[in-house]
């Protein structure tokens, strides 16, 4: 039977592959933009300003932002090393699109049951290599994982073919992966990917964001049904996202974290869904990634958490490293 052997939550911000000089260009994209999210709240930048005063402008010195970067780099060094350690045999990745590929319509929930991804340029350096790649997929196990949440009373889309990614300019002649594959293919695995499912959940545009509560039980669903697959093989799990953003909030996030440590589900339903709004929406992808590893028995290891800020309200984004390894 197979049996998961590994879990992981990355973040897979775009700061992560900039030079710490260029962090504070983002700063202009959230000045100018109409609708922050802040806690159970939308928020123009001059009304963060206000409330917040300029608490993080001593966070904004080329040094801090240089050695943050660095702890952000050490983390993803170490993240890729117990990936290689873990050995899996198939690996599933929940990530989420943001308008990438679906632009005129929006699934809560769709599993892609293709042969193979694909990345390369122009996606950005930081999410790809600089030549064309495909990488494997797993349709057998995509198709019986939608079979399995049907039977649990989830309608899902299936995605059969991978459409053409519009964020990339020009478009090429391959359709690129998201972002939130395109990291974990190539931060962590290091474009040598094993055969895997991507999952998509509508994590950012209401009004089909599957609730904390449903992403729960979506994880146990997932860790029920690879548990009960009968192929002799290891299973790894990828949540692609990040904590708090684009407006940092430590204190959230060391809740949050607290929380996913002690599987506490009960907690992290009880967030008002505004709290899980726009990037911070990417945690309820790291607990269906827990709750498939609880049965394990596996404790989160916490690698790093380290915010990296790009104005003096507070914005940026919240970058949590953390992994579950079950002992063997």
């Amino acid at each position: 039977m197979a049996k998961i052997v590994f879990g992981m939550a990355v973040p897979h911000s775009g700061m992560l592959g900039q030079k710490p000089e260029d962090w504070l260009i983002n700063g202009e994209r959230d000045r100018n933009n109409p609708e922050l999210w802040f806690r159970n709240r939308t928020w123009t930048y001059p009304e963060l300003e206000a409330h917040r005063g300029a608490a993080f402008e001593k966070y904004l010195t080329l040094e801090e932002r240089t050695v943050r970067a660095g702890r952000c780099r050490a983390a993803l060094d170490e993240m890729a090393r117990v990936y290689r350690e873990a050995k899996i045999d198939v690996a599933i990745i929940l990530g989420k699109d943001q308008k990438e590929i679906f632009t005129d319509f929006s699934p809560s929930i769709a599993i892609y049951s293709g042969e193979e991804v694909h990345n390369g340029p122009p996606q950005r350096s930081v999410y790809a290599p600089d030549r064309h790649v495909t990488h494997p997929c797993h349709p057998e196990l995509a198709k019986y994982l939608i079979q399995a949440f049907q039977r649990e009373n989830f309608d899902l889309t299936d995605l059969f073919q991978w459409p053409d990614n519009v964020w990339m300019k020009p478009l090429p002649e391959y359709p690129v992966a998201p972002h939130a594959y395109s990291f974990v293919y190539h931060q962590i695995m290091g474009d040598e990917v094993p055969p895997h499912v991507p999952v998509i959940m509508n994590c950012f545009y209401p009004p089909t964001q599957p609730s904390m509560a449903r992403c729960i039980e979506f994880g146990r669903v997932l860790r029920d049904a690879i548990e009960a697959w009968p192929a002799n093989v290891r299973v790894g799990i990828f949540a692609s996202g990040g904590l708090s953003h684009f407006v940092n909030d430590e204190e959230f996030d060391h809740r949050i974290m607290k929380m996913l440590g002690e599987y506490n589900y009960d907690g992290l339903a009880a967030v008002d869904d505004g709290y899980y709004q726009s990037g911070t929406s990417e945690i309820k992808l790291y607990v269906s990634v827990m709750k498939a590893l609880e049965g394990t028995g596996a404790r989160m290891t916490v690698v790093d958490y380290v915010p990296c800020w790009r104005t003096a309200a507070g914005t940026g984004e919240g970058m949590g490293f953390m992994y579950w390894k079950p002992e063997e």
